[in-house]
């Protein structure tokens, strides 16, 4: 299995300035994949841009992943789509913690 993320909490703002100037790079580099942005936004935030590997789990929480990854709805569910995502095509575990799910 493999590694555990655990948040050593980062500083959000800076990785979010970097990932809006890379943006509009990996937008049109990617047009298949309309979660490319936000895996980018996770790479930057967690892993020093660098890709996931595949068979990690990274638990976070809703709190940190919506100042990663702004969503209008802020509830897990807004999520699903890239936790699946993650999970078919890179074998990557999401698992977001919040205070109605502990």
């Amino acid at each position: 299995m493999g590694e555990t993320w655990r948040q050593p909490k980062p500083d959000y703002r800076t990785v979010q300035a970097k990932t809006e100037e890379k943006s509009e790079l990996s937008a049109a580099s990617v047009k298949g994949d309309p979660y490319a942005d936000d895996i980018h936004r996770l790479e930057d935030a967690l892993n020093e841009g660098r890709p996931l590997d595949n068979g990690r789990c990274i638990e976070i929480t809703l709190q940190d992943l919506l100042q990663i990854i702004p969503r209008k709805r802020r509830r897990i569910d807004a999520y699903r789509g890239l936790q699946r995502t993650l999970s078919e095509r890179r074998g990557v575990t999401l698992r977001i913690k919040s205070n109605k799910t502990k």
